[in-house]
């Protein structure tokens, strides 16, 4: 299947030039379409299609295992990101003395609930930008005997320089140092493999590539860990038998559902299975080629322009994002764009670009037309 023919699975393309799934993405038909069905079966039958809901829940979390090579019992169902990532900060069992590596320019999500832990006497040991980059051998650079975990993004948002994770795994791994990652600019665009990268716990939310509905995301816990981590929220469903309300006994389960602590999100959860499907079905190496190649464009109409370009040309260190700067302003490109129908967004300094597999190379030439407009109409 040509990825051109999955274009109209996105309704937004008839009408906007969307150029931001690095922010909100929009959802597609498919998802649209699960979540009204849910709709409509919640109102038109309730607790009756339970049972067909309980399995499409079970698909959604195969899916997601899929997506991240791991097992189902590897997998729970969180609320965002920072959700996912506040449950390893907040689980883990820390000593007075250790401390985290985290990187100076993560998004906030992957900062504060490492910052949180000084009340624990756990430091948060900050690795400097290097020209924008996350230099491997600072963070390796940064571990000594008192680590207990090194906390990354896969994908920078400001610039999309993309981690070596499996590098970076392995040096983790060598060292016993856990790794926990951010994946939220990546999972959707780029292949995700957590056995091969020796990432010990992941978190990303649907809402940016993978193009599900907001407020549902997805918590990846090694086999093995989850029990070394004290679940924050305990509710009915943290148990092994669940159902048990007459004669509950308190024995947490041992895998990832221990941190699904109560009723689920199942619109949320529905739909994200419909966007992994369509992913999955257009194939994540075929959309990572193509969103690379629309990099690739983005940057020779900025270098045609003698736009500066914040992101890597390397495609092997670039993720799906690409931030160009020149002596506009930014935020007022921004809006100009936004006006006439063309989302991007505004980091580093610089309008911040970022397109999906759906997206067109006559898309990415009109907004850089677009930006000329704008821009010799404010030097008037």
């Amino acid at each position: 299947m040509a990825l051109a023919s999955l274009r109209t699975e996105f309704p937004v393309s008839g009408r906007y030039i969307y150029l931001d799934h690095a922010g909100v993405a929009p959802v597609s038909g498919r998802v649209r379409a699960a979540v009204e069905r849910f709709i409509a079966e919640s109102a038109g039958s309730g607790a009756f299609t339970y049972p067909e809901w309980a399995k499409q829940i079970s698909e959604t979390r195969s899916l997601a295992a899929q997506l991240l090579n791991a097992e189902t019992s590897e997998i729970a169902f969180v609320r965002s990101t920072s959700h996912g990532l506040s449950l390893v900060a907040e689980g883990l069992p820390w000593n007075t003395g250790e401390n985290v590596v985290v990187y100076e320019k993560e998004f906030p999500a992957n900062l504060f609930p490492w910052l949180h832990l000084e009340r624990k006497g756990v430091e948060a040991r900050i690795v400097r930008a290097r020209n924008g980059r996350v230099e491997i051998d600072d963070i390796a650079s940064a571990i000594d005997e008192k680590t207990r975990l090194i906390a990354l993004s896969s994908v920078q948002f400001t610039t999309g320089f993309r981690v070596d994770l499996e590098k970076l795994g392995g040096i983790c791994r060598s060292k016993g140092v856990l790794l926990c990652v951010d994946a939220i600019q990546s999972l959707g665009l780029i292949p995700a493999d957590v056995q091969r990268c020796c990432i010990d716990f992941l978190a990303a939310d649907a809402h940016k590539w993978l193009m599900g509905p907001e407020g549902i995301g997805i918590f990846y816990c090694r086999k093995g860990l989850a029990e070394q981590l004290e679940p924050p929220l305990v509710g009915w469903k943290s148990v092994m038998n669940e159902f048990a309300f007459e004669t509950p006994v308190f024995d947490l389960k041992t895998d990832a559902q221990r941190f699904e602590e109560g009723s689920l999100n199942l619109m949320g959860i529905i739909g994200l299975g419909a966007a992994i499907g369509l992913l999955l079905e257009a194939g994540i190496e075929r959309i990572e080629r193509r969103v690379l190649d629309l990099g690739d464009l983005i940057i020779q109409e900025a270098d045609a322009r003698n736009f500066s370009v914040l992101s890597p040309g390397d495609r092997r260190e670039r993720g799906g994002i690409v931030t160009v700067a020149g002596t506009f302003d930014p935020v007022g490109v921004r809006e100009g764009l936004r006006k006439k129908g063309i989302m991007v967004n505004t980091r580093a300094g610089g309008i911040r670009i970022s397109p999906h597999f759906y997206n067109t190379e006559e898309e990415i030439r009109d907004c850089f037309r677009t930006i000329d407009q704008l821009t010799a109409e404010r030097s008037c």
